[in-house]
């Protein structure tokens, strides 16, 4: 990915004006896959962006097991009978479906469809 590209995506996270609870936890969900996929570091926001193609250092094994917690955790609030805390789940696991898709729509596609599973499932 051009690392131009991925650094304006991460810096237009990180420098977002935050006004509700549910903004917050789709920005900090979103970066954190973005950053853990390309390990992004924190002083690299603010230093001077160079381009070049930055290599993905998460497989796809990975980022589907990453995905597979936060699924994780939305069937144990499903199992638990709690359904305030499986919408807050499941938002997050939009959120991160989200976070993918800017960096590998066919991953974040794959994880949509096996989320609308599970979600007929449930």
């Amino acid at each position: 990915m051009n690392n131009k590209k991925l650094m304006e995506k991460v810096i237009e996270l990180d420098t977002q004006t935050l006004h509700t609870r549910e903004q917050s936890e789709r920005v900090m969900v979103q970066i954190a896959i973005i950053r853990k996929a390309f390990g992004v570091k924190n002083y690299e926001t603010d230093s001077k962006v160079l381009d070049f193609e930055r290599e993905q250092i998460l497989s796809d094994q990975e980022i589907e097991k990453e995905f597979k917690r936060y699924i994780g955790f939305w069937e144990w609030a499903i199992e638990t009978n709690n359904p305030d805390k499986a919408k807050y789940f499941e938002n997050r696991v939009y959120y991160f479906i989200d976070g993918v898709r800017f960096f590998d729509e066919k991953l974040a596609e794959n994880f949509t469809k096996s989320f609308m599973n599970n979600l007929n499932a449930a």
